[in-house]
């Protein structure tokens, strides 16, 4: 499509193919099956959400981890990673600097670490130290390879024995119940509808990596501002800041039918008071039968939707021209 420079679109299309891919383990036979009393993993931006998946998928039986998975998404490690702590180093480039650090004061301290990466420095430093890592396909964007990334996660956590096999199951059930194509015709209606508009996306709390995916695609591929929250916290403060009507935005409600009656009452009254207030807003329903489901099925309408609302505006979806300005800047 006239704009799509880098076959965005195909990348959407083809995202069941990530969680059915057959990615490689290397340096599989040093694994190490140890006790753990706690998983960390450590990444920036698109490679750092893994730990929202698991939390939002903390009570769906067959992906439930039996001890907690913390995100460290900064320089170093935290002062609590000790040898009780496996060290899951995840960098779709293998090039980011935070995420480097990670790994050499893990490996200062002589932690168990696995990997996750395309390639990069980290790629070479897994394998100069023999660490057990999986190597995921490269030449995507981090923000396009949540499945890639989630499926590779998966096989480590397996492979430790934090996870039973029959997690497998579940992710090539998954594969067969997404259709991306069905999705877009929604995603093009609703584009029209932000087009001019700041988008803010709000869902429940056990939602919100969902409106926090939105606002990362409406950021990174439509290249405008997006903001998020969740109920029932912003009807204590954020609410109030619209009395005033100030901007050209757009309310987003996820609705999720398996929200608690409470949430649900709450987000139907919110969404009359912002009308009342002249603020446009849109209820999207959360679809599928599990919470794997509504996770994968929300996030690829909202690439659909961020996708399109850049070629609105004649973005190319795919470069991050400003963060790779930034990275220029930052190492001089």
């Amino acid at each position: 499509m006239e704009g799509d420079k880098h076959n965005f679109r195909e990348v959407i299309l083809n995202f069941p193919d990530q969680l059915r891919a057959d990615l490689i383990f290397l340096n599989q036979l040093q694994l190490q099956r140890r006790s753990f009393k706690k998983i960390l993993f450590c990444g920036m931006g698109g490679s750092g959400l893994m730990d929202d998946f698991f939390q939002h998928l903390k009570d769906f039986t067959p992906l439930k981890l039996p001890i907690p998975l913390q995100a460290h998404n900064s320089y170093f490690l935290p002062t609590d990673a000790d040898h009780e702590t496996l060290i899951i180093i995840g960098s779709y480039s293998g090039n980011t600097e935070e995420t480097i650090s990670s790994f050499e004061e893990a490996k200062k301290q002589n932690l168990e670490i696995a990997g996750l990466t395309s390639g990069g420095k980290l790629g070479e430093l897994f394998e100069k130290n023999k660490t057990p890592w999986i190597k995921i396909p490269p030449n995507i964007q981090p923000r396009l390879s949540l499945g890639y990334q989630f499926n590779g996660l998966i096989k480590i956590l397996m492979a430790y024995g934090l996870l039973v096999p029959f997690a497998q199951h579940e992710i090539n059930a998954l594969v067969e119940k997404l259709n991306p194509a069905e999705l877009e015709s929604q995603a093009r209606e609703l584009c029209q509808k932000i087009a001019h508009k700041i988008p803010v996306i709000y869902a429940s709390q056990n939602n919100e990596i969902m409106a926090k995916i939105w606002k990362i695609g409406f950021n990174e591929n439509s290249k405008i501002p997006a903001f998020w929250n969740v109920f029932p916290e912003l009807n204590h403060n954020e609410m109030v800041g619209w009395t005033k009507n100030l901007g050209p935005f757009i309310l987003l409600l996820l609705n999720d039918p398996d929200d608690l009656p409470e949430i649900k009452n709450r987000m139907k009254i919110t969404a009359q008071l912002l009308k009342e207030r002249q603020l446009p807003v849109e209820s999207i329903e959360i679809t599928g039968k599990t919470a794997l489901e509504k996770l994968f099925n929300t996030l690829i309408l909202g690439n659909w939707l961020s996708y399109h609302l850049a070629l609105f505006y004649g973005q190319d979806p795919t470069p991050v021209e400003m963060v790779e300005e930034f990275k220029k800047l930052i190492k001089r």
